[in-house]
This record gives C-alpha cells, structure tokens and sequence, in this order.
C-alpha cells in the first residue's frame, strides 16, 4: 500500500504568518483609528474595547454573513473575561495583521474556519485581558490579584471593595500582557456550550442591522456601472451626452472596468447608465461558449493528472474483476447569487480613503483600495457591514475597487456602488465547471475492488493564491477527492485546465463537485452489484468507526 497524500486544505495553508497560531496582544489597530478610539476607550488588546462608561465592545475578526461568528466569536471572549453576554456591543475588526486567519494566510472570512482558528486565542484574549484588569484592580487596593475575582463585569477585592472594569481599564491597558494565563475549566463555562441567543437577531429583526445597501455618509452620491457584456472586455469609445442631460446626473467617468454614471440617487444614476452609448473592445473572451469550453474541458481530461490518492494496482485489480462500469459526470458554472448583490461605498480623499461594505477579505480590500488610489495601505480604513450572503464571492474585491476607482475620477466624496442583479449573474467569480470521470470493478460477490477518479477543471487557487498550488494539485480543488472506502485498488488524480472563463470559491468550494461525482458513481456500482446503496456503502465503513 502505498501513502495517502494529506488533503487537508487547512493543513496546507497553514503559515503562521502575521498571527503566528497565537493571539498577538498589544498590536495596535492602524494608528489613527487607535488613537482616536483611546479618546474614550482603553483596549487591553485588540480585541476588547472598554468605555469610560463600563461598555465593553468586542472585535469579531470575521464577517458576518448568517453563519453565526458575530455570536461564536464574541462568547468565546466574554466567556473568559467574565462579562454579561446579553450587555456587550460587536464590531466587525478593521484590516490590521492581529486579525489574520491563521489557517488561511490572510484575513479572510471563509472555509469554515473560523471558529476552530479563533477557539483558543480568542479565549486567550479574554483570559489576558481578565487578568490585567484584576492586575490594576490588585495595584489599586495594594493586594495580592490572587486575593481579587473578577465578575459581571467587575472586580471584587477581599475587603470588599469593587470597581468597574470601566473604571479599571486604563490602567489596565498600560500593564505588561501576562503571557500565562488560567482559562476556565469548561464545567464552569456560562456560555460556551450552552444555548444561546444570537447577538445580531434583534438588529436583524427590528431593520437597525446595517448592510451594504444601508450605508449613508454625508454627501454621498450613488453610482452605477456599465461593463462589458463579455468579462474582460474594455471600453473602446462612449458617448454620455445623454446620460449628463438626464435628471440628477452629477459625474459620468470611464474606470478600469467600464463606465460609471453618479447621481443623487441610484435609480437616476441606473437610468442615466442605460441611456450610455458605449463601445466595447470584447477581447478574447467573446469567443467563449458553452459548446467550445465543454470541449476543451474534455480534450485537457486526456491529460496525465497529478496523483493525489494511490492504493493498490487498478489495473491489475481490473483485469480479475467479475464486472466493470464506467461514468462520466459534467457539472456547470454555478453564479454565487448572494441575495444582497455587489455593492461597496468609498470615499476617496487627497491624504485617505474609506471603503464601507460587505466584504469577506478585508486584507484584500485594503489592498486593493490602495492600489486605485495611489495611497498606503495604512492610508486606506476598512469598515465591514453585515453581509447579505458571501459564500465565497465576497472574498473577491473587484467591486471595492471599483468604487473606490469611481470615488478618485470623480474629484473624491463619498459614492456607492450597487450593482444589478444582472450585474451580479453576469459578472461573478463562478464555481468551476468540472469533468470528472469515473470507473470501477466488482468482483464476483459484487464488493469492489477497483475506484478511479480523474477530475479536470479550472483551479481558483491558481489565479488567488498561486504559491499555494504545487505540483499540480490545488488543495481545494481536491476536497472530498480521495474517500475513505475500504476498496483495494484506488487511483485518484486531477488535471488543472484554465477555461478561460474567471472563477472563484463557491460555499463547500469542491466537495459539492467531487462528492456528487462520487457518490452518483457509488450508487452506480451498489445497483450493478444488486445491493442497498447505503448497506453497500456501510460494508466499506468497517475500518472508519468514527463513520
């Protein structure tokens, strides 16, 4: 038998970068956001800010998007630093290198890592912050800490003395950061682990939740985008002459992606880039078509793969084999179709810039900002709403920097960008197309003996994290490829072919792909062994008894 390669995308993108596995405490948010929270706050690290008032706010380094982080994360630093759940206040965190995922690499909200990447250090956090709080509150009173408790927000010292963590939390922030800290004991936990009410359902409920299409800044004016209709495409020549006569029409400006119309008002902006007269350079991507990139995907699968699953012989075990099958399985191009379509708002000045949305990869968003503009990164704020849906579509920024483009040509001020709904489906970052084939053998009992899987499809790896790819194989493009059946001939391999249509992470990246391959082929070979599909398959579990 020969090694199973290890799949685990976590595993592989691990890189310590930034937050090195652990909480960094004491790294500051950019610096002028930090100082102008110390005004009324203290922050014994970045990830607890605590009011004068006795109001505790809690950074959540991931978005929110209807998963749930918005709550998970926040408990797992309340939980520790003894206070009230039901009296916190969330934000979502700025860009800044503390908030980064360490099992992605960059500060992005996605593969369902968030809570298992913020378990530890974000009780750290809490545990730390607890900790310097009793600290001040020992110095204060001229006692041991080990002689104070902290709860509800407060702490209590051995004559009886109290004092808020309000009152406690500047003194606290200019402590040394304890490096060895007591987490609780899970038995005692008052919330981990326990039901709770999510934090964010209420704001939902009652309309106050704020989302990209609710931002409002002072001043800010509404645009709209004409693209070309073939992804790629630029523009050649346009006439706006009728667009600026039209009512409420402030600015008409070409960007890198098209041509903008800005106006008081989003539908007046929208009927103003309808009346456009663009000419449009298509480029190479006009040849593409269903037929011809279904053809080319086929043509690429006759290409040797990269090996990413080897047990046994299939050959040898084929040629023994009472009866053998074969499958092909063609899955589309799938659009994200988040219920809230792209949108972001930037205000361009000469000195910064805020971009204010939606986004699941501040980082990125900072980056590119930055990018359009000609500013630093440092330069560049990064306020996140609620996400009206993400599943991967919003870690691509290609509609931040549009608006901040759009922000730039107009002289600067704050602009939103909302896109349409066609925009969205026409425009997107698509789940890959996928060709995967397929072929196995029964022996005379009608148990298998022989599984192949040879995938080829686009790799979005490829185009946003290039390093991460080696050898040929893309770890999320091989998710769910290599199944733990008990059959003992198993090749499994995959060929990377660039259809040239742009794609992006879709919610479960590509298990959806490679899961439904596989186990349509399973039911395949359950009824040509004449079995139950599920009993064949649990016949194949006995070695996994976690399954």
């Amino acid at each position: 038998m020969e090694p199973i390669t290890d799949l685990s995308r976590r595993d592989f993108l691990k890189t310590g970068a930034a937050a090195g596995g652990v909480l960094v405490l004491g790294v500051a948010l950019p610096e002028g956001r930090a100082q102008a929270a110390a005004a009324t706050t203290s922050m014994p690290n970045a990830w607890v800010k605590i009011g004068s008032d006795d109001s505790i706010t809690i950074l959540s380094a991931r978005s929110e998007m209807g998963q749930g982080v918005y709550t998970a994360l926040p408990t797992l630093v309340a939980e520790e630093l003894e206070v009230d759940l039901g009296k916190i206040k969330v934000e979502i965190a700025p860009a800044g290198a503390v908030y980064i995922n360490s099992l992605l690499g960059g500060q992005i909200t996605g593969g369902s890592t968030s809570v298992v990447e913020g378990y530890d250090k974000l009780r750290m956090a809490g545990a730390q912050a607890r900790t310097m709080l009793v600290a001040a509150a020992a110095q204060k009173w001229g006692v041991d800490p080990s002689a104070c408790r902290a709860a509800g927000g407060a702490v209590q010292g051995p004559g009886g003395e109290k004092a808020t963590y309000g009152q406690l939390a500047e003194a606290a922030s200019k402590l040394p950061v304890p490096t060895d800290v007591k987490l609780k004991d899970h038995k005692a936990s008052r919330y981990v682990g326990k039901p709770i009410n999510r934090l964010d359902s209420a704001a939902k409920i009652d309309g106050t939740a704020e989302y990209g299409l609710d931002v409002k800044l002072p001043g800010m004016l509404y645009a709209s985008l004409a693209q070309c209709p073939v992804i790629g495409g630029k523009v050649a020549s346009f006439d706006a002459a009728r667009a600026k006569a039209m009512p409420g029409v402030k600015h008409v400006v070409p960007i890198t992606d098209g041509v903008a119309v800005v106006a008081e008002s989003w539908w007046q902006a929208k009927s103003a880039r309808d009346a456009l007269d663009i000419k449009w350079d298509e480029g190479g991507g006009r040849a593409l078509n269903s037929e011809g990139i279904s053809a080319a995907l086929k043509a690429a699968a006759a290409k040797p793969g990269a090996v990413i699953k080897k047990l046994g012989d299939v050959d040898a075990g084929a040629k023994g084999a009472a009866k053998t099958l074969q499958a092909d399985y063609e899955l589309p191009f799938l659009a994200h179709a988040a219920m809230e379509p792209m949108n972001f708002t930037a205000d361009v000045q000469k000195d910064s810039c805020l971009v204010y949305g939606p986004t699941q990869f501040q980082q990125l968003a900072q980056g590119v900002a930055a990018q359009v503009t000609g500013l630093k990164p440092e330069q560049v704020t990064v306020k996140t709403t609620f996400l009206g849906g993400g599943f991967g579509r919003r870690i691509d920024v290609d509609f931040v920097g549009q608006a901040a483009e759009i922000s730039k040509a107009m002289g600067g001020g704050p602009v939103k960008l909302v896109w349409t709904r066609e925009d969205d489906m026409t425009h997107d970052f698509y789940r890959p197309t996928s060709y995967h084939q397929m072929s196995g053998a029964l022996d005379a009992e009608g148990r298998p003996v022989v599984l192949k899987f040879h995938l080829t499809s686009p790799s979005v790896t490829s185009r946003l994290f290039p390093p991460v790819v080696k050898d040929g194989v893309d770890p999320f493009m091989t998710e769910a490829a290599a199944v733990p059946y008990d059959i003992p001939n198993q090749l499994a391999d995959v060929v990377i072919h660039d259809t040239g249509l742009r794609v992006g992470y879709w919610r479960s990246v590509s298990h959806a792909l490679n899961s439904f391959a596989y186990e349509s082929f399973m039911d395949e070979l359950a009824a040509a062994a004449g079995k139950d599909p599920y009993e064949f398959r649990r016949a194949l579990l006995d070695k996994q008894p976690r399954l």
